[in-house]
């Protein structure tokens, strides 16, 4: 529908007009390419989330005439205020229509799904089944040794990058529990004073990251790898390469947690 904004997306990235501003409507030479829409009210405006088709492996698409594609961890990391305010309604988008796309039949008896007409939630023409959207809570943990913090290299990804540890919550644990598990897996050492210190929404595809640091208590490094290629302790002073601005796992490097609680 013209004039509610539209939030586009294809994989990680969000179509955007120039300063940072969103479409009114489906730009002509994208509409035959959407996979699915969702229309919501998002930062007190309606607005409709679109999900374009995946491009085949390799393939770059160009971009419409009237704007341009924006990874949505660069938006992240933007200190530009027209950017900062988009943080927020287009992680909600793109998490709901994440959600909306892959939820089409029903888990208990394997029914089609339509939009429930009051609710947020989907629900099955079959049983009655009501689903609502699936957030994924995962822990980030910066460890502490003196001046010196933990660091990895993920197996399957960034293998130029070292990032902090992370994991999903399992059902019956606390999330301390959870992050000296994910350590001790992954590294095979034991951490203390595990404090909570942010959260971060971060929809790729539906993960809510909570943010901790911790203390080393015991143990030398021996990594699991088919987690990790790498874990070091590295000096706060000389730090290898690590996430870009905006991600998770930056905002605990640089202490930008710490900073917003502080004011």
């Amino acid at each position: 529908m013209k004039d509610r904004q539209q939030y586009i997306f294809r994989g990680g990235e969000i179509f955007l007009l120039e300063n940072s501003t969103l479409p009114g409507e489906i730009p002509g030479d994208l509409a035959d390419q959407v996979a699915d829409r969702f229309e919501l009210d998002l930062a007190g405006k309606p607005a409709t989330a679109v999900l374009l088709k995946d491009l085949p492996r390799g393939a770059t698409a160009p971009a419409p005439a009237t704007g341009s594609w924006v990874r949505m961890r660069q938006v992240f990391g933007s200190e530009n205020p027209a950017d900062q305010a988009l943080v927020a309604p287009a992680s909600r988008a793109l998490g709901l229509v994440n959600w909306h796309h892959a939820t089409r039949f029903c888990a208990r008896c394997g029914g089609p799904l339509v939009d429930h007409e009051r609710e947020l939630a989907r629900h099955c023409t079959g049983c009655g089944n009501l689903i609502f959207p699936r957030i994924s809570p995962a822990i980030i943990v910066l460890v502490s040794k003196g001046d010196s913090v933990l660091l990895a290299r993920h197996a399957a990804r960034n293998q130029d990058t070292y990032a902090c540890l992370a994991g999903f919550l399992e059902h019956g644990e606390t999330l301390e529990q959870c992050v000296a598990r994910e350590v001790r897996e992954e590294t095979g050492i034991e951490i203390k004073n595990i404090r909570y210190v942010g959260s971060q929404s971060w929809p790729f595809p539906d993960q809510f990251m909570l943010a901790f640091k911790a203390d080393w208590a015991s143990g030398e490094i021996n990594v699991d790898p088919e987690e990790i290629s790498e874990a070091k302790w590295f000096d706060r002073d000389n730090l290898p390469n690590t996430p870009p601005r905006g991600a998770v796992a930056w905002n605990l490097i640089h202490g930008t947690f710490e900073a917003s609680s502080k004011k």
